[in-house]
């Protein structure tokens, strides 16, 4: 079983937003006032849940649902840094961030091996049915719901394994092998 480390790392980056959140903004240069403080805290309790809920091993549905949440995080955060120049500097870093996290969770989305339905545990089924069910009605939902279908197409095994040996002899008996002189080659004429 692969692990996705990336909500581990969230995980880290969520408790450290809720515990240091004026160091936080002290490091990238942000104002440091009540409003902003509250602001990082709550987005490190965000961070947080999603690393808990989504855990080291998320299904397509709950992974594209990351991906869907992180990416409107960054528009968000983009569009206050746009409007508020006072924030500009907060919500331009939270934005470069969130988009990060939105564009790993695409990359494992697309790439990243996932457990198939018949492996999913029955209270993660219920969270899968219900990550789909929020992604048919979101903006931008359909590509993600897209890439989930793709992702559990690739996980299940095609019929024809089932009834295949699961590996082949590239040397039945009576082959010949190329790589051999014919000197070493074994007698096929059953001499005795």
């Amino acid at each position: 079983m692969t692990y996705r480390w990336v909500e581990l790392a969230r995980g880290v980056w969520g408790v450290a937003l809720l515990v240091a959140s004026r160091r936080a903004l002290d490091t990238v240069g942000a104002t440091t006032d009540g409003t902003s403080i509250a602001v990082v805290r709550v987005l490190g309790a965000r961070q947080l849940t999603q690393a808990v809920l989504s855990g080291l091993h998320p299904s397509p549905e709950v992974l594209a649902t990351g991906v869907w949440v992180d990416a409107v995080h960054a528009a968000t955060s983009a569009a206050l840094a746009a409007v508020n120049p006072r924030r500009g500097v907060a919500g331009s870093v939270d934005a470069v961030i969130a988009a990060g996290w939105a564009l790993a969770g695409l990359r494992d989305l697309w790439r990243a091996p996932t457990y198939g339905p018949s492996l999913t545990p029955g209270h993660d089924r219920v969270r899968d049915r219900l990550a789909r069910l929020v992604l048919r009605h979101v903006p931008g939902g359909a590509p993600l719901l897209t890439l989930v279908d793709r992702a559990r197409r690739r996980d299940r095994p095609s019929p024809r394994s089932a009834t295949e040996p699961a590996h082949e002899d590239p040397h039945p008996v009576g082959h010949r092998h190329r790589d051999r002189p014919a000197e070493h080659q074994p007698d096929d004429r059953g001499a005795t």
